[in-house]
């Protein structure tokens, strides 16, 4: 559509099917608990653009064991 995705304020609460998630360059922040409970997570990207990331994110996440976070959030 041409808009850029500014907030990542989808949550994937208890998404116990996610296995991993890469966030695209267009996400600036994340919010709070936005993948709490997801058991079968096991790794995420986030990008350079995000600068902000909200608490709880990854609780109760036990199967993630890999995580790229940007030296600038």
């Amino acid at each position: 559509t041409g808009v850029l995705l500014q907030v990542l304020m989808i949550h994937f609460l208890a998404c116990t099917s996610l296995t991993s998630v890469t966030i695209p360059e267009t996400v600036e922040s994340i919010g709070d608990s936005a993948f709490s409970t997801c058991s079968s997570l096991t790794s995420i990207t986030i990008p350079e653009s995000v600068t902000t990331m909200g608490g709880y994110m990854f609780y109760l996440c036990s199967s993630l064991s890999t995580i790229v976070i940007p030296k600038n959030v």
